[in-house]
Parts: structure tokens; C-alpha cells; sequence
């Protein structure tokens, strides 16, 4: 859940986690046993937890956390 800057700021945080994601082999592998997703507070609080807010850091379009 990011928070505290601009909606730049944030979606540059969330392309630096999902490249982290990709090249950091252990990380990587994790993530093909955990759901790790990122969100910005505003969006979660405009529309909710169950919406296409959740960017998944192994890739893909944004949807609800239930679908990471």
C-alpha cells in the first residue's frame, strides 16, 4: 500500500517493485507461490479493496486483491 506522493511518484514506486520483482531471481520465485500485489491508499479508499486497484508485481493489469 503506497501513500505519502503524487500519482507519478506512485506509479514510478509501483514499475520500481514490479522490476525488483522480475530481476531478483529469489523474489521471483516467491512470487510464484505468493500473491504480491501493490496499491495506492487513494485508490483503495475511492473504490474499495474488491476493484481493479491492486497492481500484481509479477505482472498483469490491475485487479481486485482477491484475483493477485
Amino acid at each position: 500500500m503506497l501513500t505519502g506522493a503524487g500519482r507519478q511518484a506512485m506509479d514510478n514506486r509501483i514499475s520500481d517493485l514490479k522490476a525488483m520483482t522480475a530481476h531478483h531471481p529469489h523474489v521471483a520465485d516467491f512470487a510464484l507461490d505468493v500473491p504480491l500485489g501493490a496499491v495506492v491508499l487513494d485508490d483503495l479508499d475511492e473504490h474499495g479493496p474488491t476493484s481493479d486497484v491492486w497492481t500484481p508485481l509479477a505482472g498483469g493489469t490491475p485487479r481486485p486483491w482477491t484475483e493477485l
